[in-house]
């Protein structure tokens, strides 16, 4: 693993010494790392997630397996990293391998750094089927709901109109897809060993979540980062990324490639045989970061990467374990370094071979070509003339940037690992292609909160109509090849207007006007003669509009 090369180049090129030389102590705290753990247990991928800010692997076992069930796993290790410049001073958090630098729970309210932070060495789950029925007050709500922890700063839905969070009269966690686990995490906990800075300052919430589907959505999960300035100075010229060591299956034999029209940093197979006994076999899958969201957008990438307009992923290289420029990242300069695009020492990297041929055009994001088609620049076609990238063990830094984050401003951003198999190793980069995209057309109904399970008919009564907010449920089944069931509640009786477009907005199927009484109500539409893509079902009364995405398959 990439571990054991991390350590023999700290051993060789003397690495390892102690940074607190260079960190002052009044900033930090005395916080033990987190030691909890938890799972996010989904039908098709299980992964393990820790409060330290890595996630997948913090010694044994590391585990991504997908598909659940498999023994197999995709991810050996990924860590959310971010540097900046305080006051002209670069301050950096994250870590590979370890030590990390998160710490688990909020910066005090007095601005101190925390002297404990064993009180907030947890997770808080929420499983939609389970705790987000409404219930009456003969069937209470579940302690995961009354449990949650807005306290924190996690987010909830405001049912009841009435300030504060009452789950007793319909008040929810803020749910995304249909198993979430939520944790709080801060940057000045203890010393920074690992990166050899001074902390941000910053205080930051994380909700890892995903969809209990059939169908690809079912085999990507998302991490949802709000990050907080918590200093009295402002970051400037920050970026945020992670770092990434996927060991898709058999560790030894993959590729890195960049796809900048769908922001995604992917791995893939070298050949379409993956060896070993805990590897994929024949025709092994491809696996992808995908950046989905950010909220402090200040760069565009330049049209001649084929970047698409508001990329949110400006950066991303595969960098090796040596002790060259290229190399493993060593301190916050190196890391700060390789998310704005550059190797290691400052240098930019350069467009074809192995990027330091410095006589080429920059070129920020790690070999964008297509490796199906075998064109240039990509690790299947270095040059433009057919030589490769030999296969191995790869790891590599994505990233956006620059922004800026004030003193108590806020910046979220919203990663995804998407998986897809195909025919073959190079297929399997097609369908991963085709899945990413269709996450990015039905993003905003991923990162929007989901409405309540049905509304839960108890001993025969429906709960009081003061917990029935307008609400559209996403339609099952999604991918739907004959029928789609579209459960709703409407706050009044009445009209209700129902419609579906395709993704560019143009009429699929005839509008239709419903009479519905007030709370649940449910219709189906027949979706049979709709060509197989993407669609979107529209809910409309003279009050509310929503909507939410489907996908028709054959």
């Amino acid at each position: 693993m990439r571990y054991t090369h991390f350590l023999t180049t700290c051993i060789l090129a003397a690495l390892c010494a102690p940074a607190y030389s260079q960190i002052n102590p009044d900033l930090v705290g005395s916080c033990e790392i987190g030691h909890a753990d938890a799972y996010l247990e989904l039908k098709n991928v299980r992964a393990r997630l820790f409060n330290s800010g890595n996630l997948f692997w913090r010694g044994s076992p590391h585990v991504y397996e997908v598909p659940r069930g498999s023994g197999v796993n995709a991810i050996f290790t990924d860590n959310f990293v971010i540097g900046g410049m305080v006051d002209g001073t670069l301050r950096t958090a994250g870590s590979t391998y370890g030590p990390y630098e998160f710490w688990p729970g909020p910066i005090p309210k007095s601005g101190d750094p925390p002297e404990d932070c064993s009180a907030f060495d947890r997770f808080w789950h929420v499983n939609r089927f389970r705790d987000m029925k409404i219930v009456t007050a003969a069937h209470p709500v579940s302690d995961a709901v009354k449990d949650w922890p807005t306290h924190l700063g996690a987010p909830f839905v405001d049912v009841d109109g009435i300030e504060g969070y009452r789950p007793e009269a319909g008040d929810r966690p803020f749910m995304m897809g249909d198993r979430m686990v939520w944790w709080i995490m801060n940057d000045v906990g203890n010393k920074h060993d690992r990166m050899e800075t001074d902390p941000l300052g910053i205080e930051v919430r994380v909700t890892a979540f995903g969809f209990d589907v059939d169908n690809e959505l079912g085999y990507t999960t998302f991490y949802r980062y709000e990050v907080t300035n918590r200093n009295t100075l402002s970051i400037r010229d920050a970026f945020v990324g992670r770092i990434v060591d996927a060991d898709l299956g058999n560790f030894d034999d993959d590729r890195i490639g960049s796809d900048s029209t769908l922001s995604m940093f992917y791995f893939y197979n070298a050949d379409d045989f993956d060896e070993g006994e805990e590897a994929y076999g024949v025709a092994p899958p491809a696996i992808g970061l995908v950046f989905l969201e950010a909220s402090h957008f200040k760069k565009t990438l330049p049209t001649d990467v084929g970047a698409r307009p508001g990329s949110f992923m400006t950066s991303s290289t595969h960098y090796w374990a040596n002790t060259g420029i290229n190399g493993d990242v060593r301190n916050g300069a190196d890391l700060y370094n390789y998310m704005r695009g550059n190797w290691r020492n400052g240098r930019q990297r350069t467009e074809g071979g192995y990027g330091m041929d410095f006589n080429n055009k920059p070129s920020p994001i790690w070999m964008p070509g297509d490796p199906v088609s075998g064109s240039f620049w990509s690790e299947v076609n270095l040059s433009g003339n057919g030589e490769m990238f030999a296969a191995s063990d790869k790891a590599g830094v994505a990233s956006f940037g620059p922004f800026d984050l004030n003193p108590g401003e806020t910046a979220t951003f919203t990663f995804a690992y998407v998986w897809a198999r195909g025919s073959d190793n190079l297929d399997s980069i097609t369908q991963l292609r085709r899945v990413a995209s269709e996450i990015h057309e039905i993003s905003d109904e991923i990162l929007t909160p989901r409405g309540p399970v049905g509304p839960e008919i108890v001993d025969g009564n429906l709960p009081p109509l003061a917990q029935f907010p307008f609400w559209l449920a996403p339609p099952f089944p999604n991918p739907a090849s004959n029928t789609l069931s579209v459960e709703f509640s409407a706050s009044l009786p009445g009209d209700i207007q129902l419609e579906v477009f395709d993704i560019l907005g143009r009429e699929a199927l005839s509008p239709t006007t419903l009479q519905v009484s007030e709370g649940p109500n449910q219709t189906v539409l027949d979706v049979s003669r709709l060509p197989p893509g993407v669609y979107r079902v529209r809910l409309q009364s003279w009050q509310h509009t929503a909507s939410h995405s489907f996908v028709v398959s054959r």
